[in-house]
């Protein structure tokens, strides 16, 4: 089951999925995917691309968590409340 979907603004080939499996990463469009879990604590509910620095990408976990990922999501940071 997929819960969200984001699509790189910069790079449509480029896609993430969020959903009870985890996070997903495709590089071609949705034609193969790879997880994109490393350091990721949690099931995530939502994922949202930064619009202009595409590599941070935004989780919402379902213990209402944030994490973030600078490249890719390639490795994850949970953020601080008010961060």
């Amino acid at each position: 089951m997929i819960r969200s979907i984001a699509v790189d603004p910069l790079n449509p080939l480029r896609v993430y999925a969020a959903g009870p499996a985890g996070v997903f990463r495709s590089e071609d469009a949705g034609l193969t995917w790879e997880a994109a879990n490393n350091g990721l604590a949690g099931e995530p509910l939502a994922i949202t691309l930064d619009p202009i620095t595409s590599q941070t990408v935004i989780v919402l976990l379902s213990d209402g968590s944030v994490w973030k990922s600078v490249d890719g999501a390639t490795t994850w940071q949970a953020l601080d409340a008010g961060a």
